[in-house]
């Protein structure tokens, strides 16, 4: 599937899901909340790994109804070919808890490659269960577990991640410890792989518009690397 399909693909199901808030909307409320988003970043860097080594373009859209979440998220080199990245998941929020379920599909666009192969010793597929604690305004702390169960990751790594969040004045501030408890995925032992902090801030352009823009310092003391990674969201 080229990024030309996915792009149409996206399409539709916002279409779609568009229709269907239309026709469940109440006079209240609409039945069924649709969300999209842009982000451009210098680097694609996840849970401490450095991925398509290039600018990334990563586009979300998703849909909330009963606080139900389906999404779709993709990662998209900007400059030469490699690997990219289409997933898929969905959600389900209670009070302070969300429990999900991700569909990863990393993929190398230089090489056949084929979304409906879900063999466990051919696929490129990783699917993930998690469970995010959030402590709301009340405690500003979220935790988050992430275990791999099924897919190209044989060694079924989870991956556990603390977050301090904290707004100071027009910035928000997240600091976050991750750190592979099981598996090989993200390091060959159980290991620190994802320490930083994330600062994000909209930045007036006109008297109308503002732009959100982010900046990342992360760190990898398993691989013993770094990276500063500034971000805008369209």
């Amino acid at each position: 599937m080229r990024i030309s399909s996915i792009l149409q693909l996206f399409a539709t199901l916002y279409l779609f899901l568009h229709a269907a808030s239309l026709s469940g909307q109440s006079d209240s409320a609409k039945a069924v909340t649709i969300n999209t988003n842009v982000d451009l970043v210098s680097r694609y860097i996840w849970r401490g790994i450095e991925i398509g080594h290039a600018p990334s373009i990563q586009p979300g859209l998703s849909a909330t109804w009963r606080n139900f979440t389906l999404g779709a998220w993709g990662a998209y080199k900007m400059t030469g070919d490699g690997i990219q990245e289409t997933d898929f998941y969905l959600s389900k929020t209670f009070k302070n808890v969300t429990l999900a379920v991700w569909d990863y599909w990393i993929f190398n666009d230089t090489t056949s490659f084929d979304i409906s192969d879900f063999h466990e010793k051919t696929t490129a597929h990783i699917l993930e269960a998690q469970i995010l604690f959030s402590g709301g305004k009340t405690i500003p702390l979220n935790f988050l577990t992430s275990y791999f169960f099924y897919g190209a990751d044989a060694s079924k790594s989870i991956y556990l991640e603390l977050q301090y969040v904290y707004k100071y004045g027009p910035a928000d501030l997240t600091l976050f410890a991750g750190f592979q408890a099981k598996g090989t995925y993200y390091a060959t032992k159980a290991s620190f792989v994802n320490f930083g902090g994330t600062v994000k801030k909209s930045i007036p352009i006109s008297d109308r518009f503002s732009l959100p823009v982010s900046i990342s310092l992360i760190v990898n003391p398993y691989e013993r690397s770094s990276y500063l990674v500034a971000g805008i969201t369209l």
